[in-house]
């Protein structure tokens, strides 16, 4: 277990340039010199070396693709932090990428009880799926690998197990947005100790929740802390991971896998920072499909098409998807659906305004916060294929209360459902990476910035300068004002 006085303290550039701390090279690019060695996390009780010593792999190995492979499993989670894993999916095509012979090394792991094998697996669907026995779901510690070839793949695709809403894809570097990355740095520190005692008793709070209904047992409530500690250890070592997924755009860092209750104990420069944040954001980006000017200023059919093979048109005949989709745009106003869902979107409170309906309806659960339920079920209404509709509830009563809206969300998603997360996805990368942030930096230069997908994070000086710039950014793109709001990344008392 790593302790708070072994952690490397030597200043960090995020932009992939070989550091001068060799404990902190996850983030070098592969056409720089490459580092002799990588960070893992592995179970604190494991030794691959003694279990290789007593059972020998009948097939040729390496040490470092056993510990990598190891290593997924709690790393994999902390890529999408919003999903619970009680089994790890590991898809196949981007793990043989990096282990030619993967199933070797996983069968090995199964049958010297280092890891338990969900059996069911459909090609094309459901990926294998794989944790811990449950000797080994304890702390996690750190170990290295040095295998040049598997270091130099690692580092090609750093964030290739990061499994996005709008699927699989590689991931590019982020040369173009140095004027963000920049900023991580040694002056980007965590209260370790602090946050890692938040962590435990988090921990042991879920596992005095036990429930054996759901996800959050003992074993879960141990692999979740432990993906969260992971996410940790890396910031308060400075291993600081940055990619650009080539899907959407969006920048993924260590902040966007860091838990949300730990930003509290983050400082920069030894000050608190504060987060600018875009409320109910995919519903009012969602509002450029509302107004025809604004939709044509921001090219949404060419990213539609991007995302949607449909609106493509065929070698023999005319396709009018486009044609029919700008029609709905051009007279959406005229109905009154329409213009209620934009004031409530413009007001902040499509979730609870929504939610309301929902309760009425008696689909509010109340063990479950509101406000956070309702948006999970407005993104289902939202974003599920067209097909859902015949079994999804809630999908029938936005419909019901928001018709010509829905019409617009489904023609987008015709065909393909993925389309409308992917395409405000990618335009809220492009107003809040490309513009908003690209223009802050340009006018302060000595402004901190970080990003959270929808949100800009600086210190507390330049915190009124950064929301004129996104309001402004945002008003003139989209055509409506943006309801922003400043949330503290303070110690809760």
């Amino acid at each position: 277990m790593v302790k708070a006085n072994e952690t490397q303290s030597v200043p960090l550039e995020l932009r992939c340039e070989t550091q001068t701390s060799p404990d902190s090279t996850e983030q070098v690019k592969t056409t720089d010199k490459l580092p002799k060695k990588l960070s893992v996390y592995i179970p604190e009780n494991l030794n691959i070396d003694l279990i290789l010593k007593e059972n020998p792999p009948t097939f040729r190995f390496h040490r470092d693709y056993f510990l990598y492979l190891i290593h997924l499993v709690t790393d994999i989670p902390t890529r999408k932090k919003d999903e619970e894993y009680f089994y790890v999916p590991f898809y196949s095509p981007l793990i043989q990428r990096r282990v030619r012979d993967y199933k070797s090394y996983l069968k090995y792991l199964v049958e010297n009880n280092v890891l338990l094998e969900k059996r069911q697996y459909i090609p094309g669907k459901t990926s294998r799926r794989y944790r811990f026995t449950d000797k080994y779901q304890t702390d996690i510690r750190l170990s290295y690998i040095t295998k040049s070839t598997l270091i130099k793949s690692i580092l090609k695709f750093i964030n290739l197990d990061y499994k996005l809403i709008c699927e699989d894809q590689t991931l590019t570097d982020s040369g173009n947005l140095d004027y963000l990355v920049k900023w991580f740095d040694g002056r980007l520190k965590v209260d370790f100790i602090s946050a890692k005692k938040y962590l435990q008793k988090l921990r042991d709070k879920e596992i005095k929740e036990y429930n054996f209904f759901t996800a959050n047992n003992p074993l879960n409530a141990q692999a979740k802390y432990n993906c969260r500690l992971l996410v940790l250890m890396k910031l308060h070592r400075q291993e600081f991971i940055h990619s650009i997924d080539s899907t959407a755009g969006r920048l993924h860092t260590i902040l966007t896998q860091l838990k949300g209750d730990l930003r509290q104990f983050i400082t920069f420069d030894g000050k608190s920072l504060v987060a600018i944040d875009i409320t109910n954001s995919q519903p009012y980006l969602s509002t450029v499909l509302f107004h025809h000017e604004n939709y044509k200023a921001n090219d949404l059919l060419p990213r539609i098409k991007k995302y949607n093979n449909s609106y493509h048109s065929k070698k023999d005949y005319q396709n009018f998807k486009p044609y029919y989709l700008s029609e709905k745009i051009k007279y959406s106003t005229v109905h009154e659906d329409v213009k209620q869902y934009i004031e409530i979107v413009k007001s902040g409170q499509l979730y609870e305004n929504f939610g309301q309906i929902l309760e009425l309806k008696g689909l509010m659960k109340t063990d479950k916060p509101f406000r956070k339920q309702a948006k999970e079920i407005i993104f289902s209404s939202i974003f599920s294929p067209n097909k859902s509709i015949g079994y999804n509830e809630p999908m029938k009563i936005f419909k019901e209360h928001f018709p010509n809206v829905f019409e617009i969300y489904r023609s987008v998603k015709e065909k393909e459902h993925r389309t409308l997360a992917c395409v405000l996805q990618n335009l809220e990368a492009d107003l809040v990476l490309h513009q908003a942030c690209k223009i802050i930096s340009e006018l302060r230069p000595n402004a901190p910035l970080f990003t959270l997908h929808d949100a800009i994070i600086t210190t507390d000086e330049h915190k009124d300068f950064v929301k004129e710039i996104l309001h402004n950014v945002l008003l003139n793109a989209i055509g409506i004002p943006p309801n922003l709001k400043f949330e503290e990344w303070k110690k809760v008392a």
